[in-house]
């Protein structure tokens, strides 16, 4: 079974300054959650640099990294270096174990444990990476939720922007077939990524330039009500665009380095 887009992982070293940039959007934020995992020459679970706070949707959500403890140890350093916006793309699976074998040849490492600790209970995942020298576009992650009811909290699912569902991943690369051959091969459902070119992203979104290639450089979501959205967003001062399809777009600059594409959340 072809694994569903999860969520995206974006990328900002001053995280109030993104929260805020997402809450003009008109999303509603989770609390902050101190990062923990490896860390090179200590045994166990430390604490990393980062934080992270999430826009949840009933499918899928948005994640944004921040600094938040600049002398500890960082793991997204070489991935904020290269420039703020999604550096992470992660699918879902209902078991990492199970779904490992088919992605070990894949440019997969074997599943490792990850866990947070929030206000509302430990999140615990069992999370799949991708090795970066065979996915220079960013970390894709295959994950096993554990707890998603510790995430997925009824609180934090009303947005006041309406904001229904993750759908699409944009990716940009020099080769976008031989890049989507790869996603399709270690099983990425279809209808969660778009490959694109660079002269494809600049004729998609007129105005916009993607970041350094190869790159993850936006993300299409679904809203109830896409006017509303739109005028919450314009009474922020946000400028909302139309791209070549004739889809409102909000463009790198107030989404946090990636582009935001809004389309209606149609029932299946």
């Amino acid at each position: 079974m072809a694994f569903p887009l999860d969520h995206t992982g974006q990328m900002r070293a001053d995280l109030d300054a993104g929260a805020a940039a997402w809450e003009r959007l008109g999303f509603l934020l989770s609390p902050e959650t101190p990062q923990q995992g490896a860390v090179p020459g200590a045994g166990g679970m430390q604490p990393w640099a980062t934080a992270n706070r999430c826009a949840l949707f009933r499918e899928g959500y948005l994640e944004l990294i921040g600094i938040r403890a600049p002398g500890r140890f960082n793991p997204w350093s070489h991935f904020m270096a290269r420039h703020e916006g999604i550096h992470i793309a992660a699918f879902r699976c209902a078991s990492a174990d199970e779904a490992w074998p088919g992605m070990a040849a894949q440019g997969f490492a074997p599943p490792v444990r990850r866990a947070r600790s929030t206000p509302a209970g430990e999140m615990r995942f069992r999370n799949i990476f991708s090795r970066d020298e065979r996915w220079p576009e960013g970390r894709i992650i295959v994950i096993e939720h554990q707890t998603p009811e510790v995430l997925w909290r009824p609180e934090l699912l009303e947005h006041p922007n309406g904001a229904r569902a993750l759908r699409q991943c944009l990716f940009v690369s020099n080769r976008p077939d031989e890049l989507a051959s790869r996603l399709a091969g270690f099983g990425a459902d279809p209808a969660g990524y778009a490959a694109l070119s660079a002269g494809d992203f600049a004729d998609l979104f007129p105005g916009e330039t993607a970041p350094p290639l190869p790159c993850m450089a936006g993300q299409v979501i679904a809203f109830a009500d896409p006017d509303l959205a739109i005028r919450l967003m314009e009474a922020n001062g946000i400028p909302v665009k139309q791209d070549s399809l004739g889809r409102p777009f909000v463009g790198r600059a107030h989404n946090n380095g990636a582009v935001m594409v809004l389309i209606e959340d149609r029932p299946a």
